[in-house]
């Protein structure tokens, strides 16, 4: 008599943040928070107004370690930042986009595709992050008007955001790429492990 036994099991689930995912959170928290705290920032955005450096650690989080750690980085820059809170919903949107297609972008081969695939996927979550800020200063706060903010931003301050997000980034994508590799997944992914047990009796 012959039985052979093929059993497909889940693994148990993962901790939603690995300890690798939780320094990454906790490294770049800190320095997020640091930054707005001591207001290091590029001088030229309005009179008064700075460009924020967040876009640097929100991307770096992300690219190592996922959207939660994502989220939790601009999180903390949020809070500490000028705007508050309320600018933490037009971060979000850039991590989620950013941390969707990352992935593919990483296991591209050749680097310049690589590198110009990143910049693409920057450019456009950086395009529907900038919705929201422009809703929130036209029709919440209320600070500029709405085609003045289009004129601006899209014309001036998109572009810089663009290398600030996106440079460094680049550099170490290009140079140590194992650095930013995506060894993370989305909180409802699970591993399957195929075990297959061969018994034989006479």
């Amino acid at each position: 008599m012959q039985t052979t036994k093929t059993q497909t099991e889940l693994i148990q689930r993962r901790p939603i943040l690995s300890a690798r995912q939780v320094a990454v959170a906790v490294i770049f928290g800190a320095i997020a928070g640091a930054f707005e705290l001591l207001q290091i920032t590029i001088p030229g955005y309005l009179p008064g107004v700075n460009f924020s450096l967040t876009g640097i650690w929100l991307t770096l989080s992300t690219m190592i370690g996922g959207p939660i750690v994502g989220a939790i980085v601009v999180f903390v820059d949020s809070v500490t930042g000028q705007v508050g809170i309320i600018g933490w919903p037009g971060f979000l949107i850039h991590v989620l986009i950013l941390a969707a297609f990352y992935p593919r972008v990483y296991r591209i081969q050749s680097t310049p595709k690589r590198l110009g695939a990143f910049l693409l996927l920057t450019a456009v979550a950086l395009f529907f992050q900038y919705w929201w800020w422009i809703g929130l200063y036209s029709f919440v706060l209320k600070i500029i008007p709405f085609w003045a903010q289009i004129s601006l931003q899209f014309g001036y301050a998109y572009w810089v955001y663009l290398v600030i997000y996106f440079l460094i980034p680049a550099i170490i994508l290009a140079t140590v790429p194992r650095y930013v590799a995506p060894q993370w997944r989305w909180p409802w992914q699970k591993v399957e492990r195929e075990e297959t047990t061969e018994t034989t009796a006479s």
